[in-house]
C-alpha cells in the first residue's frame, strides 16, 4: 500500500509554497478580472437600449426575462469574439495589412501619438512573436549595481550619431511583468552569454527565478569592468 501523502506544516507550507501558489493565482485573477469586467460591461449593454426593446417591456415573468437577457449577453460575448478573431483573420490578409498600415501612417503624424504607438507596436511585435527574432540573445547583466545580475535581451549593436563603439542595446525587463523594463547601452565586455533560449528566459522571468532552466550564473567569475 502507498504511504498517504502528509500535509505539511503551516509554517513551513507558506515558507516554501505561498509564491508558487501567487504564481498560480495570479494568472487566473487577471483572467476572471477581465471576463468580469467585459460581462459587466455586456450585461449592462441591454438598458442603454429604448425601454420598449428591453426584455422586461415585453416579458411579464421577471425571471424569464432575467434568463432572456443572459442569452442576448451570451450571444453578444459570442459576437465579441467572433468579430476579435475575424479582425485578426484580416489582419493577415492582404488588404488587412493595407488597412492597417495605412492606420499606422495616419497615426504616424500625429506628434504625440506617433512615439507611444511606434513603441507599443514594436513592444507587442516583439512578445507575440513566437520566435523572438527581434531579441539577439539573451545575457547576464550586472544590473543595478556591481556584485547584482540580471537577465537582459540583446536588441542589437548601439548605433547612431556619436555611438560609443562596441556597444550593445539590450533590454533589462522587470518581473513578474516583462513587458515593462529599462533600454540601457552597455559594452560587449559588460555581459555574459547566459545560453538560454528566449523562451527559457521569459519563464525565468514570469516565475520569479523559480522556473531555471539551466545552472545559475557563476558568481565567483564576474565580468571585470575597466
Amino acid at each position: 500500500m502507498k504511504a498517504k501523502p502528509q500535509l505539511p506544516r503551516v509554517s513551513s507550507l507558506i515558507r516554501s509554497y505561498f509564491f508558487s501558489g501567487m504564481l498560480v493565482v495570479l494568472p487566473l485573477g487577471v483572467i476572471a478580472w477581465i471576463s468580469a469586467s467585459v460581462l459587466q460591461t455586456l450585461w449592462m449593454l441591454p438598458h442603454i437600449l429604448p425601454e420598449s426593446w428591453r426584455p422586461e417591456y415585453w416579458i411579464t415573468d421577471p425571471n424569464l426575462a432575467e434568463l432572456v437577457n443572459a442569452g442576448i449577453v451570451f450571444l453578444l460575448a459570442l459576437l465579441l469574439v467572433l468579430l476579435i478573431s475575424l479582425l485578426g483573420w484580416i489582419s493577415t490578409q492582404y488588404l488587412g495589412k493595407k488597412i492597417l498600415d495605412s492606420i499606422g501612417h495616419l497615426i504616424q503624424r500625429i506628434p504625440v501619438l506617433r512615439s507611444v504607438y511606434s513603441a507599443l507596436d514594436q513592444l507587442l511585435r516583439t512578445f507575440t512573436s513566437g520566435s523572438g527574432q527581434q531579441f539577439n540573445r539573451v545575457v547576464y547583466l550586472e544590473y543595478p549595481r556591481k556584485g547584482v545580475w540580471t537577465l537582459a535581451f540583446v536588441t542589437g549593436p548601439a548605433k547612431g550619431p556619436a555611438a560609443p563603439e562596441q556597444h550593445l542595446n539590450v533590454y533589462v525587463p522587470t518581473t513578474p511583468n516583462p513587458t515593462s523594463g529599462f533600454h540601457l547601452i552597455v559594452s560587449e565586455s559588460d555581459v555574459r552569454d547566459s545560453e538560454m533560449s528566449v523562451e527559457e528566459a521569459f519563464r525565468t522571468i514570469l516565475s520569479l527565478g523559480i522556473a531555471q532552466p539551466g545552472t545559475p550564473i557563476d558568481s565567483s567569475t564576474p565580468v571585470t569592468k575597466d
